[in-house]
């Protein structure tokens, strides 16, 4: 647009987002997710198999075998560097994982655990 032009409506300008509706009667019926985060795939898999490990060698409930089957699921995400599959399944956990991988010392995981 030029210092003259004439805006008719709405004026709508956006740079490097993640708009999920813009406009009049726009509508957005899902999340829209965009992310740029450079990780560390070594460090990731290698924190997620310590507290997988952890968590494997405790006394079984559902609660444990839901936390392994999405560390599983992060473990994957993580070896074939698929970012948003292995974070998707690190925010599946609760925050008692939290606790242990915090006490374990897995902190870039458990920054991702619950968000």
């Amino acid at each position: 647009m030029s210092k003259n032009d004439e805006v008719m409506g709405d004026k709508i300008i956006i740079n490097n987002s993640a708009i999920g509706a813009v406009g009049s009667n726009a509508v957005n019926y899902g999340s829209v997710t965009s992310s740029s985060e450079n990780y560390d795939y070594s460090i990731m898999l290698a924190e997620i198999i310590k507290l997988k490990d952890t968590i494997s060698a405790m006394p079984t409930s559902d609660a444990h075998i839901l936390a392994l089957s999405a560390l599983v699921q992060a473990e994957e995400g993580a070896s074939t560097q698929n970012g948003a599959f292995m974070t998707g399944a690190l925010r599946k956990l609760g925050s008692w994982v939290f606790n242990v991988a915090r006490d374990i010392g897995v902190n870039v995981i458990a920054n991702y655990i619950g968000k």
